[in-house]
């Protein structure tokens, strides 16, 4: 568990981040499932939300490293 404050950030930045990822990409898998065209906001949300869930993690493991 994170034991400063910017830990606390970076894991709450994380969290929100994979949850964001989860549902952009369920939305996109189902569409894709139904063979209706995806929408094009839902990509651009997983790349953002998967680029931040990846640079959070890493700052993470960088803070709060051992």
């Amino acid at each position: 568990m994170p034991e400063t404050l910017p830990g606390w950030v970076l894991f709450a930045a994380m969290m929100a981040s994979a949850t964001g990822t989860l549902v952009a990409g369920t939305r996109l898998s189902l569409a894709e499932l139904r063979q209706a065209k995806p929408d094009r906001q839902d990509m651009h949300s997983v790349r953002a939300f998967g680029t931040l869930l990846i640079v959070s993690t890493l700052l993470f493991l960088f803070v709060e490293g051992r």
